[in-house]
């Protein structure tokens, strides 16, 4: 099989995948709130349209190049299928509903929502293939580790043990921060700022988008969701109802 085609498969996985995981997440916190039966229905349809919205919106408008790279733009389009998801979330931080939501998600949920984070994996081939930045095998390393911090993490918490927590600060530190280092990646190699070749032209391109757009974002909530547990609670329920 073809590298560029094995990176379209596993680029498609990731982007139905995240998107699980997070869905699972939020459903996780209405089941363990104490809502009426008809609000945890809505707040479940509601979940249910948002994601499935944002990830139709964002395969749609790929697909049809509305973020890919244009000669002479002044501006990475890319960034807006990363910035305008995370911004309208963090913007419904104000709603009650959705914090009683986000304390409801156990722990042990929120580090598995990032264990899919090993297909990461997939920009070592990015990087070898030529497709991308030589740079881009370090994003594929901090993907794996993050990955791997994760199901460690799973496990700890499974088991109650004391380091639980510890597991938990390291994978929100190690994550964001593999996180940031693929931005930065992408933004200083890109077309508009840098002659570098290759570059980070594909990124706003299909399959490359479906990452940026759906899976990056929903990694950096759940992070933020976690981060936001550890600091709220003294002492984190370690073991998932």
């Amino acid at each position: 099989m073809e590298t560029i085609k094995i990176i379209q498969i596993v680029s498609v996985l990731i982007s139905l995948i995240a998107p699980t995981f997070f869905y699972v997440n939020i459903r996780e916190g209405i089941k363990n709130s104490n809502f009426e039966t008809k609000l945890k229905l809505k707040f479940n349809r509601l979940l249910f349209i948002g994601v499935s919205f944002w990830v139709l919106a964002v395969f749609l408008l790929t697909l049809n190049n509305f973020f890919s790279y244009n000669e002479g733009e002044s501006f990475p389009k890319f960034l807006l299928g990363l910035l305008v998801p995370v911004s309208a979330v963090l913007i419904l931080f104000s709603n009650k509903n959705l914090r009683t939501i986000l304390n409801n998600i156990s722990f042990r949920y929120l580090a598995l929502g990032q264990t899919w984070r090993v297909l990461g994996a997939i920009f070592f081939l990015v990087a070898i293939s030529g497709i991308g930045p030589k740079e881009f095998i370090g994003s594929g390393i901090g993907d794996i580790t993050t990955g791997a911090i994760a199901i460690l993490t799973v496990w700890s918490l499974s088991k109650g043990y004391g380091w639980s927590k510890i597991s938990m600060f390291g994978l929100v530190a190690f994550g964001v921060v593999d996180l940031l280092i693929v931005l930065f990646i992408l933004l200083t190699k890109y077309p508009i700022w840098s002659s570098a070749i290759p570059s980070t032209a594909s990124a706003g391109s299909f399959p490359m988008m479906l990452i940026i757009g759906i899976a990056a974002p929903m990694a950096l909530l759940l992070h933020v969701f976690m981060l936001r547990k550890l600091i709220l609670e003294k002492k984190p329920k370690l073991i998932s109802n």
